[in-house]
């Protein structure tokens, strides 16, 4: 009888929304102590763009200079959110001081511990209580998420964003309230405002909202069209503003020539030290933003046309990379497993499983034809470590069942 209440005990544990958020946020705050005191500049705010355009924004040049030794002039090189989170904090704590860099990655890493409270949520609601489970804990526990999370950068936000969304659009199917809808076209814009790539998502979700709505005989094109309406407006100040200052049409960034030539020029990928402004802006600061990105933009579009074999292999090699980084890590298998648990979960006709693969189709696809590192993926890895955990559950239950069969056939002949 102990032994049994005792098990419902630590079962209750293990599976309450506070103990995962506190073993998620005891281990990112360990990993800040092991990082922060040695290598706050290496490591934090050394070549860090957003920090550089904070200090911009704070000593009074505005939106600007994301790299040192370049021109203080304005910028879309980031999205504005997490820029002005940090140009917050700087103003409050000082300009790339100690205590601002403390009040960051806390903050960080409060962010990420509260996915792993998502993670249960929607892995309970939609898996199953256990897949949300060991999901929520393999988050928490798993020191090299901790690290990427507490990254001065916008991936813990990110991954925030997008897990929220995710939590919500069931919900979002069945509500009438139009404020509701209009809410998710605010969590839109806010997400394309801090990661730009996951733009790409949203369309989807909207797509998918409206085929539910349909199926469930609910009609919803006016919520639907509040809900698009709420992101459009929310997007506008930032490209009203980027048209008045560059003259252009440009959404949210202007970077996308630099990103496509780091991934596609003549020299192998990784070689990009020639005009890469951090290591040496010197044509960044001769042409301008604009005009370099252009530049940049051409030079990987004369290689896409003159290399089209090589544009192929080295995209084959991005995709590779970018569900098997970092190099010796467990990733590899970690993706497999998700890539089996979607395609699981669809065939077990999981109506929530479809926003995970927009996630997983859609989010990688600029990194397939740009370039991509290591900590790109970390917005969807709450999405891949809840797929990889059901596949993991589905198949422990077929061998457990293999095997229960087998012994009861055993029993039978004997």
């Amino acid at each position: 009888m102990g032994n049994a209440r005792l098990t419902q005990t630590i079962w209750k544990l293990i599976q309450s929304p506070a103990v995962i958020f506190l073993i998620a946020l005891t281990v990112r705050l360990w990993a800040a102590f092991q990082l922060v005191p040695a290598k706050a500049w290496q490591h934090f705010y050394g070549y860090n763009e957003f920090a550089r355009i904070a200090w911009a924004v704070v000593s009074g040049y505005g939106y600007s200079s994301p790299w040192a030794n370049t021109p203080l002039a304005p910028t879309a090189v980031e999205p504005p959110i997490y820029s002005y989170l940090l140009a917050g904090i700087f103003k409050v704590a000082g300009a790339y001081s100690y205590r601002s860099l403390w009040i960051a990655v806390v903050l960080n890493g409060l962010l990420s511990a509260l996915i792993a409270v998502l993670i249960l949520r929607i892995g309970r609601r939609d898996f199953g209580r256990s897949v949300g489970v060991l999901a929520a804990w393999v988050w928490s526990c798993w020191l090299y998420e901790a690290v990427v999370a507490i990254r001065l950068w916008e991936s813990s936000l990110a991954a925030l964003l997008l897990t929220v969304a995710l939590l919500w659009l069931p919900r979002l199917a069945d509500s009438s309230r139009t404020s509701a809808w209009v809410l998710f076209g605010v969590l839109a814009g806010v997400a394309g405002l801090t990661n730009t790539t996951l733009l790409a998502v949203f369309p989807f979700f909207w797509a998918w909202l409206a085929v539910l709505c349909r199926h469930r005989g609910h009609i919803c094109g006016k919520r639907l069209t509040a809900s698009v309406g709420a992101f459009v407006l929310l997007l506008a100040p930032w490209t009203i503003r980027n048209y008045t200052v560059f003259h252009r049409l440009m959404p949210v960034r202007d970077n996308f020539g630099l990103e496509l030539w780091l991934g596609n020029h003549e020299e192998p990928p990784g070689h990009f030290d020639n005009d890469f402004p951090i290591l040496n802006p010197a044509t960044y600061n001769r042409l301008g933003e604009i005009r370099f990105m252009e530049q940049k933009r051409e030079t990987a579009l004369q290689f896409l046309r003159q290399h089209p074999q090589e544009f192929l292999h080295r995209s084959l090699r991005r995709v590779f990379l970018f569900w098997t980084a970092p190099e010796g890590s467990a990733w590899p298998w970690v993706c497999l497993l998700a890539w089996l648990g979607l395609a699981l979960a669809l065939r077990n006709r999981k109506t929530n499983a479809l926003p995970n693969a927009v996630v997983m189709v859609m989010f990688p696809l600029v990194y397939y034809i740009t370039h991509t590192y290591d900590t790109y993926r970390h917005p969807i890895e709450p999405v891949i470590l809840l797929l990889a955990s059901y596949a993991l559950m589905q198949v422990g239950e077929a061998v457990g069942r293999r095997l229960r069969d087998t012994s009861s056939t055993r029993i039978a002949s004997d």
